[in-house]
């Protein structure tokens, strides 16, 4: 694994915590672990933060002045935040911690915490989202389900990955028994519904997000696929969780 490939797999990491000998902590233990950490010290600014950065983690304080975890939480699933999300909370928060989780949150930490019990559940959220995101062996595919939503054409893979228009076509038929355009629209479709299922983000604002020209063009082609439209998919996804 190179450099770049190892600082992916070990973060960045955000820590949201009023009390700078939190952060500070938080920051000595992960960084002795190899993780890149960044800190925020409110909501807002963890807002600014993930505006700018892409976070495998966040671990967010359930009590701060101004906006709380909670709201804090509830924006960033709004927008789509992909991070997984650890609610850091004293005793008497846990019944709110645990209603959290209901709200997008993939756990609690509890202070005061174990060094050593934090860093094992972090290690495993790490470890686990690496395995899901473990790239397809032949480069092509590979290439084209990271970035799908910016791809407008075989051209464009082609030039990236220094081969012909034919052999782009050739590995996507051979790996996935689809058409380029097909196998295009499968992983924007993917990650539409993600964005359909855990934001508020409204339809033509998903279409843009995952590489479409026209809301017009992303609801025909998402009916074509899932069988209904994007708004149904999201209601009926809904009321099934």
């Amino acid at each position: 694994m190179d450099e770049n490939s190892t600082a992916m797999a070990r973060g960045p990491i955000l820590v949201v915590d009023d009390e700078a000998w939190i952060t500070e902590l938080l920051t000595r233990l992960l960084t002795s672990r190899d993780f890149d950490v960044h800190t925020a010290r409110d909501g807002s600014e963890a807002l600014r933060q993930v505006d700018a950065h892409d976070y495998r983690l966040i671990l967010l304080d359930l009590r701060m002045p101004g906006m709380d975890g909670i709201e804090c939480l509830r924006q960033l699933k709004a927008q789509g935040c992909q991070a997984e999300i650890m609610m850091v909370t004293g005793y008497g928060d846990i019944p709110t911690a645990v209603e959290a989780i209901s709200g997008g949150a993939l756990d609690f930490i509890e202070k005061p915490f174990q060094p050593d019990e934090l860093l094992a559940k972090i290690e495993e959220t790490i470890a686990r989202q690496n395995r899901k995101s473990a790239p397809h062996h032949d480069p092509v595919v590979a290439y084209i389900q990271q970035h799908s939503t910016k791809i407008g054409s075989r051209k464009d893979v082609a030039e990236h990955l220094g081969i012909s228009l034919e052999q782009v076509s050739k590995r996507i038929q051979t790996h996935t028994s689809q058409t380029f355009r097909q196998f295009l629209h499968n992983c924007r479709l993917e990650r539409a519904k993600q964005l359909l299922q855990t934001t508020d983000l409204d339809v033509s604002q998903i279409s843009q997000r995952t590489g479409f020209q026209t809301v017009q063009h992303f609801s025909r082609v998402f009916r074509q696929y899932a069988g209904i439209p994007p708004q149904q998919y999201r209601l009926k996804s809904r009321a099934q969780t």
